[in-house]
């Protein structure tokens, strides 16, 4: 996305979250450590995975070309392993699915979700269903976090980390807001504790029948910027 609007789009969400309530949640302590499986190589995979292995985390990159895992895991070090797609889940608390929306049914599959897989587990999806430059969501009703929710039998979906772009993250403060619905108290309090291990501030938004909204909000940013307006324009008070 362009550079112009990147060191500031956290201002879109920020609005909405009270001063009181960013150094509230921002005083929490770390969890102990997780183990969790980045699913994909690109920059959403690596931004977060580096963040996270930062603080500490055991991170396993898996990804249908292990050649691929490989370099990605090494780039993120500080123990990081690679792995085929299917093992990476093994044994995972967290699972990230950084792929594109439109092969989510096909990595699911592959990973028996439907089967129970991934139950029990946190789920996180960080992509917009959104076309690329314009930013309309493409699918009628719903969001894809439902979607997945759906097909991946007794796991627990998150919406989260999918307004920023990914290269956000090297530089996130308390003052950014990344916004969440998911259905788990527990596992929304283990992707708000994740928010502040890459050092921004997390705000529950509902339920994941609020995802959409999420969604389209990362979609309207898509839309601003693609259409050369700075989105902070769009927000009042921002």
């Amino acid at each position: 996305m362009p550079p112009f609007w990147a060191g500031d789009v956290h201002r879109l969400v920020c609005v909405a979250v009270s001063t009181v309530e960013l150094m509230t949640d921002t005083n929490q302590s770390s969890p102990p450590a997780l183990r969790i499986a980045v699913l994909g190589t690109g920059n959403v995979a690596r931004a977060l995975g580096t963040r996270w292995a930062i603080r500490g985390h055991a991170i396993t990159v898996g990804a249908r070309s292990i050649a691929s895992a490989r370099s990605l895991a090494e780039e993120i070090g500080r123990g990081a392993v690679a792995s085929p797609l299917r093992p990476a889940v093994d044994g995972a608390d967290v699972v990230l699915l950084a792929v594109p929306w439109r092969a989510i049914d096909d990595v699911l599959v592959h990973l028996n979700a439907q089967d129970g897989a991934l139950s029990g587990v946190t789920v996180i999806y960080p992509t917009n269903p959104v076309e690329h430059g314009v930013g309309r969501h493409q699918l009628e009703v719903g969001s894809i976090a439902e979607h997945i929710a759906s097909r991946a039998s007794g796991a627990h979906v998150v919406k989260a980390f999918n307004v920023h772009p990914a290269t956000y993250w090297e530089q996130a403060t308390p003052h950014d807001v990344v916004t969440l619905a998911g259905n788990d108290p527990s596992a929304l309090e283990v992707v708000r504790a994740l928010v502040r291990d890459v050092g921004a501030t997390p705000h529950t938004f509902g339920g994941l029948d609020r995802a959409r909204q999420i969604e389209e909000l990362g979609a309207t940013v898509i839309a601003l910027a693609f259409g050369g307006v700075d989105p902070r324009s769009a927000v009042p008070g921002s």
